[in-house]
């Protein structure tokens, strides 16, 4: 068994981080696992940690790290990666744990299985060199990534997120050279929330493009990872949180398409394929983008939500213009029937907020409308003028 670095961002208390660690040091071969808990300069410790190092360290190899600055959960990850050195990594949130004590093993079976030479004789015997060691197999290409269903808890019910989710950075084992040939990393914009989607979602599509390298997947019975809301969690109780997910998510949209374009920073060379993927991407998001704007304004509008911070609009109503001048980029060449199957696939078949459109998607792509020109000012006083009736309509 290889060793792989675990990296878990801390901003609650220990009490919080103790029933995960507590998993990890059961796990079989823990001596493998070389712990990083990253301190995002939590006010909820007085140690850096320390109690919790010092109460692990006789059954894992754990230390403590600080961020510079209170950063959010995706540049504390990256502080994490930045900060380790092991060929492959997984990242685990402070209040989750692995679900058995066989998780990490069957992650890095999993991947031995694929990149090391076995006995012609024998599939099921490994190579060995003079020194005992596994022998690469030349013809397989090597794992990027290693994936397995999450179980997630949410008000006392539970839900399978399936090994093939290309958005959660958790119940992964990821492959350290393959992001750093791509440059792939969590934004800044994006690192307290929506940080998943965005590093994600450029991981996935380095690995679509690039023949070198492969992933593998549990099955989603292979249940490896126990995922549990905190409603304390640093994220959850950041002013920002609730309804502005979507700002940072399409903040994180032109961001993707962005990282998408910058070939010279991801190594992948600009093709037909990629750009016709490309395309149906930003219409994608500029559809997601546009039924979500529009539900924020009703949002707004008929209840007693304001956002936290002016940033928070402002987020919003720059991410949605962006997405449209990038939409305008291809607009002459998307068919009816592009763009009437991505404003079907993402009413019904995505998490996008929805409020019965007041403008239709043609004229928002070419001619916006008044809202996405609106100060903050401006949007509060929709509360007066803006009226719904119990369907979502505007009147």
């Amino acid at each position: 068994m290889f060793d792989i670095d675990y990296i878990i961002p801390c901003y609650g208390r220990s009490e919080l981080i103790r029933p995960g660690l507590r998993a990890l040091a059961n796990q079989w071969k823990s001596e493998f696992i070389h712990v990083i808990l990253v301190n995002d300069c939590s006010p909820n410790t007085d140690c850096d940690y320390q109690d919790l190092v010092d109460e692990f360290s006789p059954y894992l190899d754990i230390r403590c790290i600080r961020t510079p600055e209170n950063a959010g959960q995706g540049l504390a990850r990256q502080w994490g990666i930045d900060n380790s050195s092991h060929d492959y990594f997984m990242l685990q949130d402070e209040d989750d744990m692995l679900a058995s004590p066989l998780a990490v093993s069957m992650y890095v079976g999993s991947i031995e299985d694929n990149i090391y030479k076995k006995n012609d004789g024998d599939k099921n015997v490994f190579v060995l060199d003079e020194e005992g060691n596994l022998v690469l197999d030349e013809t397989k290409k090597p794992i990027a990534i290693m994936s397995a269903a999450i179980l997630e808890f949410d008000d006392n019910h539970t839900r399978i997120i399936e090994a093939t989710n290309r958005i959660w950075v958790n119940a992964k084992l990821y492959n350290r050279k393959f992001l750093e040939e791509h440059n792939i990393r969590f934004n800044k914009a994006q690192s307290r929330h929506a940080e998943d989607y965005y590093f994600m979602t450029c991981f996935f599509h380095c690995l679509d493009n690039d023949p070198d390298y492969e992933g593998i997947l549990f099955t989603d019975n292979q249940i490896m990872y126990l995922w549990y809301p905190n409603e304390n969690s640093q994220s959850r109780k950041d002013p920002h949180y609730g309804f502005m997910l979507s700002g940072y998510t399409m903040n994180g949209s032109v961001n993707v398409l962005n990282f998408m374009r910058d070939t010279e920073l991801t190594g992948i060379d600009w093709t037909e394929k990629i750009e016709s993927v490309y395309r149906k991407t930003v219409l994608n998001m500029l559809t997601y983008s546009y039924f979500t704007f529009l539900s924020f304004i009703r949002r707004v509008a008929t209840t007693e939500y304001v956002p936290a911070l002016e940033l928070d609009w402002y987020m919003l109503r720059d991410s949605c213009n962006m997405l449209r001048e990038k939409c305008m980029e291809y607009y002459d060449t998307y068919t009816y029937t592009e763009k009437i199957d991505e404003y079907h696939d993402v009413h019904c078949c995505t998490d996008a907020q929805f409020s019965e459109p007041w403008i239709d998607l043609d004229t928002y792509i070419t001619d916006g409308c008044e809202e996405l020109s609106w100060t903050f000012e401006e949007l509060l006083k929709c509360k007066e003028t803006y009226k719904f009736n119990e369907w979502g309509f505007r009147i």
